[in-house]
């Protein structure tokens, strides 16, 4: 699995990958409108404990299901090269990863992601240390159902990077075309021309880690 290309700002960390990404000048972001009620989705596992988490707790919408950033196979359906998004986040303590949550949903084309735990490389995405694949059941504009994984327990540090990443199964699953659907905790307040504070959310993507926390 190559990186082909790694893009971040302030406030959203994404990584893109794809044949022809040198010349985009960033991660192509999705907008629908919400459709249908809003049902809560499960947040916490009974097998794992929580190291990570930017969802929004109950009884609010757990994620912001009208925009996020495009996760695409190479033969997808809105015509950009294929590009997969990762979330980095930082464990408070020294923990073992088992389980993956991310706020991937369907567009359409196959229905199947791979997720995966990474390590940091400078600050963008590095060394592949555990992945799954997993079936998107939630449609794009549809709140909240949610993708989680089981992987193999493995090891992370307290004050390292790194990063949980949703990307596409280019072998079984070329034509997936998918959103990872933007946290609805994450703000960032801005100041423009002097005139104010005004405060918005981010299109940081929704996710979290589960395992055991010694």
């Amino acid at each position: 699995m190559v990186i082909k290309r790694a893009l971040s700002t302030s406030f959203v960390l994404a990584l893109a990958a794809g044949m022809l990404f040198a010349q985009d000048a960033g991660p192509k972001v999705a907008h629908t409108t919400h459709s249908g009620p809003i049902k809560s989705a499960t947040t916490s596992f009974s097998s794992g404990q929580l190291i990570f988490s930017n969802f929004a707790p109950p009884p609010a919408a757990l994620y912001n299901d009208t925009t996020g950033y495009y996760v695409l196979g190479p033969d997808n359906s809105v015509g950009f090269s294929e590009q997969w998004i990762g979330v980095p986040f930082i464990p408070k303590n020294d923990s073992h990863v088992t389980i993956l949550q991310v706020a991937v949903q369907w567009i359409s084309g196959s229905n199947a992601i791979q997720v995966g735990l990474y390590s940091d490389n400078g600050g963008t995405v590095g060394t592949l240390l555990a992945s799954a694949e997993a079936k998107v059941t939630s449609t794009f504009g549809t709140c909240c159902k949610t993708v989680n994984v089981g992987i193999p327990a493995t090891a992370v540090t307290r004050g390292q990077q790194y990063w949980i990443v949703a990307s596409s199964d280019d072998v079984n699953d070329p034509d997936f075309t998918g959103v990872f659907d933007a946290s609805a905790t994450q703000i960032i307040s801005y100041n423009e021309s002097a005139s104010g504070w005004a405060s918005f959310t981010t299109n940081t993507p929704a996710a979290a880690a589960y395992g055991t926390i010694p």
